[in-house]
């Protein structure tokens, strides 16, 4: 037993000193502490939102409710409220959960499950980690390049790209515990919060189930065994939804849970492409991923091995975006296009389709401007957050040529912090017109 001191925030505004006895072999879901950090991230994720705020309000309170009933055994989780999106033309719910389940989610993930998992990831596994991202996996795809380049001193060589279909609507519950429950009897957890996490896992992926009552039950067999979309239920009429049927497949995109899923369910293709079968240019984003290679016939023998490993776990590769790219000439990953020239040189331009998209969001934004739903300020950050990430990857001319389609509807010059000098001048000055003035 160690005694420590844990500050808390009193509801009326001063800090109350509390000292209390910790066990090392405490059970982490009982941890009052834990649990109000994990509040504290729950609520600091969306501030600005009601409920947050009215969670904050209550912090104290509603950690000692919530430990109470996980101690008690009342706590069971709740299916989130779903809502569809549409990203670039395709349809799909999202999850959204109440304050409590996501304070539990954090701290089944951030206290338990990840650190369960982490020391056996990829190091180039990059989606959903702290430190790691889109830009983090971009940097290692355009240095496994260069490594490739150094290693062979040419640019001849191919690129297995593996995308997965419907990957999170896909995964079967019972498969998922089982690849869960061995990473968390790795862990230097004790026993009691193990059991508890399993117990959680569990709970989780049962609100995640969906409601197949409506189907025969050779249908339902069926859908175990093919490929079924998160959108199955979208628009069905709820007099059709009695529960008395549930398919345990797929978990819901936005949960923090399905976020560490995500990441961990595919470990077993990860490690037999890197350690079985000893590729080295190899990364993985979610449900994309790649693969190097000097000789082709290998990447096609890798990708039959991997689809046995993928049917295995219930996975479903994408045949028309899983392809075999020459190195040697332009190819797209991530939304950019990439290529290695016989220099070494990586050349990486932003897609034309990204550009496309943004243009007609300028227009659509000027309709609600027109209508009074957005106002100018909304545009403009929103324009700004754009621009800011994707303009070290486009040319000279393509930033001037959005930025006039934005003066022309807009008619306001974009305002910037401190910095954005170089950026603000490209946005601003016709490159063509500065090369006559150069000559």
């Amino acid at each position: 037993m160690t005694e420590v001191n844990t500050f808390a925030s009193c509801e009326r505004g001063f800090l109350i000193k509390v000292r209390m006895k910790k066990n090392k072999e405490m059970n982490k879901f009982l941890d009052a502490n834990l649990i109000y950090k994990a509040g504290t991230r729950a609520i600091n994720a969306c501030n600005f939102k009601y409920a947050n705020q009215l969670y904050e309000m209550n912090h104290l309170l509603e950690t000692a409710k919530l430990q109470r009933n996980i101690k008690d055994g009342t706590y069971i989780p709740r299916p989130g409220m779903k809502f569809p999106i549409v990203e670039r033309g395709k349809t799909r719910f999202i999850s959204n959960n109440n304050m409590v389940d996501k304070t539990m989610n954090h701290l089944l993930c951030d206290e338990v499950f990840t650190p369960a998992i982490t020391p056996y990831l990829q190091y180039d596994n990059a989606a959903s980690q702290k430190n790691k991202g889109t830009d983090f996996y971009r940097v290692r795809f355009e240095k496994q390049l260069h490594d490739f380049y150094n290693k062979y001193g040419d640019n001849k060589g191919w690129i297995l790209f593996i995308d997965f279909s419907g990957f999170y609507a896909n995964i079967p519950h019972e498969k998922c515990i089982e690849v869960c429950n061995r990473f968390l009897d790795k862990s230097n957890e004790d026993k009691e919060t193990i059991e508890t996490a399993k117990w959680m896992i569990r709970q989780t992926l049962k609100t995640m189930e969906m409601d197949v009552s409506r189907f025969s039950d050779d249908e339902i067999r069926d859908m175990y065994e093919s490929k079924i979309s998160d959108m199955l239920n979208y628009k069905v009429s709820h007099d059709l939804l009695t529960g008395e049927k549930m398919l345990r497949k797929g978990v819901d995109i936005g949960n923090l849970f399905s976020q560490g899923i995500g990441i961990t369910y595919p470990h077993k293709m990860d490690d037999y492409v890197t350690i079985v079968a000893s590729f080295s240019g190899y990364g993985r984003y979610v449900d994309d991923s790649h693969v190097m290679s000097r000789d082709k016939a290998s990447l096609v023998k890798l990708l039959m091995q991997l689809r046995k490993i993928a049917a295995e776990y219930g996975i479903i590769i994408n045949d028309k975006k899983t392809k075999i790219c020459d190195l040697s000439k332009p190819f797209k990953h991530l939304q950019e296009q990439w290529m290695l020239l016989p220099s070494g040189k990586v050349v990486r331009h932003i897609g034309s389709k990204s550009i496309t998209r943004e243009r007609r969001r300028l227009k659509a934004y000027k309709r609600l401007y027109n209508q009074g739903k957005l106002s100018l300020d909304d545009i403009e950050n929103t324009y700004k957050s754009w621009i800011g990430k994707q303009w070290k990857v486009m040319s000279w001319m393509q930033l001037y040529s959005i930025n006039q389609l934005y003066l022309e509807l807009f008619n306001k010059p974009i305002t910037w912090k401190k910095g954005h000098g170089r950026l603000n001048f490209m946005l601003n000055h016709n490159p063509n017109e500065e090369r006559k003035v150069t000559k």
